[in-house]
């Protein structure tokens, strides 16, 4: 019998799909209208809010919201800083009326709204960035967040963010409701658990002083988030940026990051074995344009805490047999994490004594499919750090993400059909722009399509255009240009230059 024609679990004596089967059917046709609606409701405010009448208020706008942002983290990232600056100008930022974009919009259409609109524009006008705690993940569905300022717990509905993002996370985030689920207005910041308490401890004093300063009575955590999102959203990123903003007291942090690099055979193999092994949690798994994989990332899990103990309970100090008591808690901890791409292992942990845990772990699953293996100490600069020399396969990389590039660029090479020592003049280059600028990484395919052009430049080598690179990695063509200029600069970069290319210049 078809799990339809069963009885239905609420106990009315129909078959499901004729009692609750319905009511879900219309739940979902429902919601699916409600989706499209605020789909395009956004498109709308959009296009309403580039309208040239707005242009003075966008420029003054975008010199509040940038003005707040250490300018070192608008050039790492604008098209991620942007997107949030629009958003915000049409949610938060007050016109000269008086009113917000959103709020303008739904006073001149009013008349022609739909029932739905009107409903959405009620609802998202009051809407405000806010502080989120992740209190679960709902695998391939989304995730459950609870307001830090009010402890209201809501679903988000977001395929992405339950791969991207971990429990205990702490979200900056507008929360828009559609219908009867709930979605992140746009892309957010995220920084790791430990900063829960003191951010939250930050924003309660800026809160109590500001409205001193305005000489008006504290309102409540709404107006004051609205008020203050462009300030909030600035201190925000330079905290998860460098861990450090002033006024908020920081947790002790170990400065060393240790981690082990392990070549491989056969990624789909160590995929597989990730995915079905208790030793790990997959995180999330991307891929390009073109649907092949990328990358994975993982946690990989230590014993549980209680596993000593529980075994000593079930033998007894004497080894005698005792029952086995299993209300103890379960939960394993994480000792380090995993990145895999198609031809390496990047293995970090805040410990050696971790770190070396997991290189056991790994080497002892994964014995036939790993080649090598090197570890490294990796620093928040280059102090005490020289180069490697010409016949070093591996570089110390001061932060996780330039490793990521590193290997990203050299498959990219490989995939080019680049030789090995060319691949290794490519990697010296990213190598020297690192120790140099120290650059911060949001989107590794970025960095990684600007080194592999710029080397190609460097190799004149005029076949490989930009256009093919940002389609091959989802980027815009203006964005490569862009880090290009950086890196020529950067590094005095010409081409046939003999510090990177095999074949240089004769003059």
């Amino acid at each position: 019998m078809s799990e339809n024609k069963k009885p239905c679990p609420c106990g009315s004596g129909k078959t499901y799909e004729n009692c609750c089967g319905i009511r879900e059917a219309l739940y979902f046709q429902e919601q699916a209208r409600w989706r499209s609606a605020g789909q395009e409701l956004r498109r709308t405010l959009g296009r309403f809010a580039d309208r040239p009448h707005f242009s003075w208020d966008a420029a003054r706008a975008q010199d509040l919201y940038l003005g707040c942002i250490d300018q070192k983290l608008i050039d790492s990232d604008d098209d991620f800083i942007m997107e949030r600056c629009f958003e915000w100008f049409i949610f938060d930022y007050m016109l000269n009326s008086g009113r917000t974009i959103i709020e303008t919009y739904r006073d001149e259409y009013h008349q022609s709204l739909s029932g739905p609109e009107a409903a959405l524009l009620q609802s998202w006008a009051y809407s405000c960035s806010s502080l989120y705690e992740v209190t679960g993940v709902l695998p391939k569905k989304g995730l459950i967040i609870k307001d830090i300022f009010n402890s209201v717990e809501i679903k988000i509905s977001d395929v992405n963010a339950s791969l991207n993002i971990e429990q205990g996370s702490v979200l900056l985030m507008r929360v828009l409701q559609v219908g009867e689920e709930y979605e992140f207005s746009t892309s957010g910041l995220a920084l790791p658990r430990r900063l829960r308490d003191p951010l939250q401890q930050k924003l309660q004093r800026d809160r109590l002083q500001f409205y001193r300063e305005q000489k008006t009575r504290v309102k409540g955590w709404g107006d004051y988030l609205k008020e203050r999102a462009h300030v909030i959203n600035g201190w925000i990123m330079d905290l998860g940026m460098s861990n450090h903003v002033s006024g908020i007291d920081m947790p002790e942090k170990d400065t060393l990051e240790r981690i082990a690099i392990l070549t491989i055979v056969n990624w789909e193999q160590v995929l597989g074995m990730i995915k079905n092994s208790a030793q790990f949690r997959l995180i999330g798994e991307t891929n390009d344009a073109a649907g092949a994989f990328q990358q994975a990332v993982a946690a990989i899990l230590g014993e549980s805490c209680c596993s000593r103990a529980r075994r000593e309970a079930e033998t007894g100090s004497g080894g005698a047999a005792r029952a086995p008591d299993y209300g103890r808690a379960t939960l394993r901890p994480v000792i380090g994490r995993l990145l895999l791409s198609t031809r390496f292992i990047i293995v970090t942990a805040v410990t050696a004594e971790y770190l070396e845990d997991c290189k056991d772990l790994l080497l002892k699953l994964f014995n036939r499919i790993i080649l090598n293996a090197a570890e490294h100490v990796h620093k928040n600069n280059y102090d005490n750090n020289p180069a490697p020399d010409e016949g070093d396969a591996y570089y110390t990389w001061p932060r996780l993400g330039y490793a990521v590039v590193a290997i990203s660029i050299r498959e990219g090479l490989q995939a080019l059909g680049y030789s090995q020592i060319e691949q290794k003049g490519a990697i010296k280059l990213w190598y020297d722009y690192c120790s140099k600028e120290s650059p911060d990484i949001r989107k590794t395919a970025v960095w990684s399509a600007t080194v592999i052009y710029a080397y190609a430049w460097l190799e004149k080598k005029a076949g490989l255009k930009q256009q093919e690179l940002a389609r091959r990695y989802s980027i815009a063509p203006s964005t490569i240009s862009s880090r290009f200029m950086d890196l020529r600069k950067s590094l005095n970069l010409v081409t046939g230059d003999q510090r990177y290319v095999t074949k240089p210049d004769k003059k």
